[in-house]
């Protein structure tokens, strides 16, 4: 009997540089993230037969003609690229390189841009198949009927060109169970180095961030909810923390970041968690993302107690109004109220804020940078209001301005696409640079990042942060 032949395929997050994610120097802060959802494909694929590896282009700085080198001598089959929609454009240049190339490879592209925009990459005849939402089981499903040579009507989630039609089949329902996902294939990671947040966001390196649900039960018009649905499943304190050993027993991970949307969704899942931590012996230093009214004094209290230093809330705005529009549904009060009790208690805190709403005005923008000098914050990112494609704004955005949809590389969150009535893009460029001025240069705050610099990790930080200040300190600066 012939043995069957096993499939390989090689997943790629495409090359995209730190100036085209962040459009200016202020990029030279950013950090880097693990792609988790490439090494959570991977994993199942492995589980499910199949060879899989996973090269993140924009974290090694390797280049197209790498990759197609990297799917020459490993024989991979099969690519599949991820995008987000600012990457997109790189995701299709890498595809038609590979096509040349190589042109009997098979090309899926999945991630975030092609669940809120199904039909759009199926238009390039560079990519012969698309995967949208959760992708594990629609691309298992996929790799088992190239394998097979079978029919692809009947895998849910997927979309396909036939006979020069797009086919787009059903929608597949989200996963209810997911501790039934194996763990991230870290293995596949070469040097965990690769990967940290931005300067001031990490005391020990290196840094692994990890995911302990899926799906946001918010309702802001500017999120793009469509990869895990609004329903929000939470993995089990057993799973977590057995990654949590994983990475630190076998990888050498110092410090966890938890890039759950809001990770304190629920404070019963909390007290599990690290209670369970506290029992295994564990103990490490660890940041999150929060919602400010899903957290209080007595859970903030317990967390600082184990390990977590550091919390990024979304904040969005200072004017009510504005909140109310795009359903925020935050209390100013609230607001100074926990970001007081972080200061009081020790937790340092970074507050997200994005200029350039609906209903925005030069008044609304002023306000909200007031409001921000009143917060005993100790970081803030400040982005442009973007209506990517899946969300609310971006299917009502002329009911409150212009959105220049254009080219979908502008939709990084650092060049303002969407004009609200009444501004100009300069008034939003500029009220930028001014909210991030008013804030970074301040005695207290410079005093914070130059006692930064004297921490075990000091030297990491200096020169990214150097190169960054270029962004406050120039009168003009060049964005993409």
């Amino acid at each position: 009997m012939q043995k069957q032949r096993k499939e390989k395929i090689l997943l790629a997050y495409p090359p995209i540089t730190k100036f085209e994610r962040y459009s200016s120097s202020i990029g030279s802060s950013g950090g880097q993230q693990i792609p988790l959802g490439l090494f959570y494909l991977a994993s199942y694929l492995r589980q499910n037969g199949f060879e899989a590896d996973v090269v993140d282009a924009e974290a090694t700085a390797q280049s197209n003609e790498q990759i197609i080198e990297r799917l020459r001598t490993g024989q991979f089959r099969v690519l599949g690229i991820s995008a987000t929609t600012v990457a997109f454009h790189h995701a299709l240049e890498l595809a038609e390189m590979v096509k040349s190339s190589l042109p009997q490879t098979i090309i899926v592209i999945g991630g975030p841009h092609i669940s809120c925009e199904p039909s759009h990459p199926m238009k390039f005849s560079a990519f012969d198949f698309a995967v949208r939402n959760e992708g594990e089981e629609t691309l298992t499903e996929l790799m088992k009927a190239i394998r097979d040579e079978r029919a692809f009507e009947n895998i849910r989630g997927l979309i396909f060109r036939k006979n020069g039609q797009i086919i787009v089949n059903d929608k597949r329902s989200y996963i209810d169970d997911i501790d039934a996902l194996p763990l991230p294939a870290y293995e596949l990671i070469s040097d965990f180095k690769h990967y940290n947040p931005p300067p001031c966001n990490y005391k020990k390196v290196p840094v692994a961030n990890i995911i302990t649900s899926r799906g946001c039960p918010n309702q802001c018009t500017f999120c793009d909810t469509t990869v895990f649905g609004r329903r929000i499943r939470f993995r089990s304190a057993e799973s977590i923390v057995s990654e949590i050993e994983l990475l630190v027993k076998q990888h050498g991970v110092k410090e966890i970041a938890f890039v759950d949307d809001t990770f304190t969704v629920s404070s019963s899942r909390i007290y599990e968690l690290f209670d369970l931590v506290r029992a295994k012996g564990l103990r490490f230093p660890w940041t999150c993302m929060a919602r400010i009214n899903t957290v209080n004094e007595d859970l903030l209290r317990y967390m600082k107690n184990n390990g977590c230093w550091h919390i990024s809330f979304g904040i969005e705005s200072g004017d009510e109004l504005v909140l109310k529009e795009i359903r925020k549904n935050l209390k100013i009060e609230d607001v100074k109220q926990v970001i007081d009790t972080c200061h009081r208690i020790g937790i340092l805190t970074k507050g997200f804020f994005m200029i350039g709403h609906p209903l925005e005005t030069l008044e609304t923008i002023d306000k909200t940078i007031a409001f921000m000098k009143q917060l005993k914050l100790d970081d803030v990112v400040v982005t442009f209001n973007t209506p990517l494609p899946g969300t609310y704004q971006y299917d009502h955005a002329s009911e409150y301005g212009q959105l220049d949809k254009s080219d979908w590389s502008n939709f990084n969150f650092w060049n303002p696409v969407f004009i609200p009535c009444g501004l100009t893009r300069d008034i939003l460029l500029a009220k930028h640079r001014n909210f991030y001025r008013q804030f970074y240069l301040r005695p207290r705050i410079i005093w914070r990042y130059f006692l930064s610099f004297l921490s075990p990790t000091g030297l990491r930080r200096l020169v990214p942060l150097l190169l960054a200040t270029r962004f406050l300190i120039n009168r003009k600066q060049k964005t993409a």
